[in-house]
């Protein structure tokens, strides 16, 4: 028999391939609402149902803004003790709309690992965490990570007595990349400079360190 975080599962599906069904049919008053809703329940399910089976799954990390969608323009700017990453943001409005945010900055404290690169967005879906919560063009966090787990083992080799990891495991979705990196913590701002300002400020704080 299917679990209740199944049928959930199921049920959210249906409500998206609906919602899908009325934007092909052009029934658009309400469609885009019941679009990001419909879409929002599927993250949900996902996420709940994973929980339920002990799996890592990925959540949202709320910071103010997202990566903007269209030309996200990441830069990873990374030294033994500094990690950036600069991007284009958007902020999310309550009406749904999304306006320029100006450089999103995020910098990553204590990182000891990081992945930048594959995928883009449209091979998302082949993401191991991508029917588990993740989200594109977000901040994500990923709860029980196998990565960070993984970290801790390889670091007991050498080190019996390394303690369970309380590191964080982020994902940062882009249009033509993804961000992964496992960091203690996360300090993220907004920065009205010109995106080539606010590199060359943030590369000379990494290079100072």
């Amino acid at each position: 028999m299917s679990s209740p975080e199944e049928k959930a599962l199921k049920l959210a599906r249906e409500r998206l391939d609906n919602a899908h069904l009325k934007m092909a049919q052009q029934e658009i008053d309400g469609t885009l609402d019941e679009l990001r809703a419909a879409f929002d329940a599927v993250s949900h399910a996902q996420r709940e149902l994973a929980r339920s089976r002990g799996e890592e799954y990925a959540i949202p990390v709320p910071i103010g803004f997202v990566p903007e969608s269209a030309v996200s323009g990441p830069l990873l700017l990374q030294s033994e003790r500094r990690t950036f990453l600069v991007f284009n943001a958007m902020r999310n409005m309550p009406d749904g709309r999304r306006e320029d945010a100006g450089c999103g900055i995020i910098e990553f404290k204590h990182c000891s690992i990081t992945k930048f690169g594959y995928p883009n967005d449209e091979a998302l879906p082949g993401h191991p965490l991508y029917e588990r919560g993740l989200l594109p063009y977000a901040i994500n966090e990923v709860i029980d990570s196998r990565w960070d787990r993984e970290m801790t083992r390889q670091n007991r080799v050498a080190f019996p007595n390394t303690p369970d990891s309380t590191a964080r495991h982020f994902i940062v979705t882009f249009h033509d990349s993804t961000f992964e990196c496992v960091a203690g913590d996360l300090v993220a701002t907004l920065s009205e400079e010109k995106w080539t300002a606010t590199a060359a400020a943030l590369l000379k704080r990494a290079m100072e360190d």
